[in-house]
């Protein structure tokens, strides 16, 4: 699986999990409950392989995120010393405090592409939109799990025509692709 999700020198990829109707948050509104084990393995494999990963700051307070860490599985494959970096970006400023993070108003996403060559956003549907709309996606890794219902939608339409799928495995309950700018 880490050969299939390598990592070109310089990405920005989206990672989300969506139901099978496309909601991207379970009956509590979080993604946890969309999430199975396999999509729990890719997430971790994802983070390892990167040099960054940015959240919505309401992404980040809703899913209680904490310091990065790696799960040794994945961390002998990291090429990297360091580990990734936790960006926020928050407009209002509004962030959790967590050790090691840094924090970002939106208006630099492209800079960031310049300062770390391998990125991983991990949502919300709000900052992804805003990533697609200034055209700062090169891939996205869309896991489409086997529950239906929940709240929130996805993919801004500017997705369906400027990406094509380049790997696509199926788990016990759910289907992983990954997409690239077409």
């Amino acid at each position: 699986m880490w050969s299939a999700y390598s990592w070109p020198g310089r990405c920005l990829r989206v990672n989300f999990v969506v139901s099978l109707d496309g909601h991207v948050k379970d009956a509590n509104g979080l993604s946890g409950g969309l999430s199975d084990g396999e999509d729990r393995r890719l997430f971790h494999m994802l983070r390892a392989g990167c040099d960054a990963v940015l959240v919505g700051a309401g992404t980040a307070r809703a899913e209680h995120y904490k310091p990065m860490r790696l799960q040794s599985e994945w961390a002998r494959h990291r090429t990297q010393k360091e580990l990734p970096r936790l960006i926020i970006v928050s407009a209002s400023g509004n962030v959790p405090e967590i050790e090691g993070a840094l924090t970002v108003d939106g208006t630099d996403l492209p800079a960031l592409k310049q300062t770390y060559p391998r990125i991983l956003c991990e949502g919300g549907p709000h900052l992804f939109a805003s990533l697609i709309e200034q055209d700062l996606v090169d891939e996205i890794a869309l896991s489409i799990s086997g529950v239906i219902g929940g709240s929130g939608a996805l993919l801004p339409s500017q997705v369906n025509d400027s990406f094509e799928p380049v790997h696509t495995h199926l788990g016990d309950e759910s289907v992983f692709t990954l997409w690239s700018r077409a």
